[in-house]
Order: structure tokens, then sequence, then C-alpha cells
């Protein structure tokens, strides 16, 4: 069962590093052929800076290479096996590229018993805010876990 007492609760903000060559795997894993992702002139051609981060990729680094949700899960004292992830939403804020350093940092912003026709579950909230190195806020994401009991 979530530990309530964790809601408003901040973990320790984590750094994430984006590069060039994590970018392009990406694209090719999902096979989206935009070259703007991985063709520096194209994307400068259509207005970027550089070759901009694709809207999903957040999630991947978000899940995969900081392992904050199991973190999270930790600390709240939900056994994996009892996690269903319910929603993610994503505000964009601005572009993140290559070369920059995203401090993300993770709330546990509520924590909700609910009773459904198959017994009772927490619905638990998370809002992370990502920043870059200039102090930039570039997303703010939100994410619903649900634990099973």
């Amino acid at each position: 069962m979530a530990d309530k007492s964790k809601q408003g609760l901040s973990l320790p903000s984590y750094r994430l590093r984006i590069e060039r060559v994590k970018i392009k795997e990406f694209v090719e894993a999902i096979g989206d052929p935009n070259p703007i992702y991985v063709d520096p002139e194209a994307a400068i051609s259509q207005g970027y800076r550089d070759t901009p981060c694709p809207p999903t990729f957040a999630t991947m680094a978000f899940q995969e290479f900081t392992g904050a949700y199991f973190k999270a899960f930790e600390e709240l004292g939900i056994p994996l096996e009892k996690v269903l992830h319910g929603e993610e939403e994503y505000e964009y804020l601005a572009e993140i590229y290559p070369g920059d350093t995203l401090n993300c940092t993770m709330t546990f912003e509520s924590i909700v018993e609910k009773t459904t026709k198959s017994g009772k579950m927490d619905l638990i909230t998370l809002h992370t805010t990502f920043n870059n190195q200039n102090g930039q806020e570039v997303i703010r994401a939100r994410s619903l876990i649900i634990e099973r009991k």
C-alpha cells in the first residue's frame, strides 16, 4: 500500500545529459524518418539551432535512463508487481537539444485511494519538472500510477 505520508515529497533531483547518438538510436527504433532529428543541416533549415529531441524521447529518457519510476515505487513502498501505468502527459515548454543537461525533479503530487468493482487501489500522481542547464523549464510531466491492492 502506498505510503500516503509521502504526498508532497520531492525525490532527490537527477541529471540527464542529452546525447546525439541516443536521439539517433531512438528515432531509428521508432522508425521516424524525419531528418530534423539526425541531420543538423536539415534541422537548421527548418528553424532549429540543432537536431531537436523528438517529443516522445522524454518518456524513454525519463523511464529508462534514470530508473526514476523504480525509485518512486521504492520510496512509496509499492511492490513492482502491484503497479499499473495509468496515464502520461507532457507539457513542452522549450526545445531540447544534444548537449543539454536536464535537471529532473519528481514530486508525489497526490495519493488517493479509490474503490472499484474489482477492489481498492491507490491512484498516485507524479509530477516531474525538467530544467535545462540554464535553469529554463523545458518539460512538465504528469504520470498516473495505479497500485492494485
